[in-house]
């Protein structure tokens, strides 16, 4: 139970270090943070508050994991935009979620045509998950091309390209994606090092899985998609953790993101 009070000590400070006054109070993004915080724990400690504390390292892992494929979809559906769920590739022991500028995870497509320098109408196989406004990297150029308008096959830039680009060149979203800071809380725990929380796994367990760096997309109507490493789709995803203990559980999400009962 020492560490489920550390846990809850750690909340207490954050929630006494956020900013008030007399005539604010707390703001909305400070509350839903704290929301989703508690969500979190009450996965965390569930099982030890109804069935004693012999919850595993492995099983923390699992319900860690489970708590945040649940909050990637809430934090989609709040914010109207794409969210999802990865590992951090700076820190292989750490989650992390990231928001997107468009609504859907597939703004993605190739040139179906190649293109001159003059151009502003550029044909491609699709323009779905594509907005007007959005601002694009076509082939090899890099320049923020932004979209004015689109059919089903077309995509109409502001200005005129600039440079040529051939058929086949892939067209995408410029800073399309950015880390969700809501639970992105580092705690220090001396010697310079920090933990996160919220998104770091337990110390001495391992992950493994079914698909080479994942990544577990929901839309902005909380719809999920599961991806490999090319961005090819995947009907499920099985992470496998696993602690000193030789404790074992497998967490399964299926496409949809639906999660299948062991």
């Amino acid at each position: 139970m020492e560490k489920q009070g550390k846990k809850i000590k750690f909340l207490n400070n954050f929630i006494q270090s956020l900013k008030t006054s007399q005539n604010y109070g707390y703001t909305l993004m400070e509350v839903l943070t704290v929301l989703i915080i508690l969500g979190i724990m009450g996965a965390l400690m569930g099982p030890r508050l109804f069935f004693g504390d012999s919850s595993s390292a492995s099983g923390d892992a699992y319900n860690l994991a489970k708590s945040l494929v649940g909050v990637t979809r809430q934090r989609a559906i709040s914010q109207t935009s794409a969210a999802r769920l990865s590992f951090d590739p700076n820190q292989s022991d750490k989650f992390l979620i990231e928001i997107a500028n468009t609504r859907g995870c597939e703004a993605l497509t190739r040139l179906s045509e190649a293109v001159d320098s003059s151009q502003t109408d550029i044909k491609v196989y699709s323009t779905t998950g594509f907005q007007i406004g959005d601002k694009l990297k076509i082939g090899s150029d890099t320049t923020s091309n932004e979209i004015t308008g689109k059919d089903n096959t077309t995509i109409t830039l502001g200005v005129a390209l600039g440079t040529s680009q051939n058929k086949d060149s892939t067209v995408e979203l410029v800073e399309n994606w950015k880390e969700d800071s809501a639970l992105n809380l580092k705690k220090n725990i001396g010697n310079g090092k920090y933990i996160y929380e919220y998104l770091q796994l337990p110390e001495n367990v391992t992950v493994a899985s079914n698909i080479t760096n994942w990544t577990l997309c929901f839309n902005s109507r909380g719809i999920a998609n599961i991806y490999d490493n090319s961005g090819n789709s995947q009907a499920k995803l099985e992470l496998t953790f696993k602690d000193g203990s030789s404790n074992e559980e497998t967490l399964t999400i299926l496409k949809g993101g639906a999660i299948a009962t062991n």
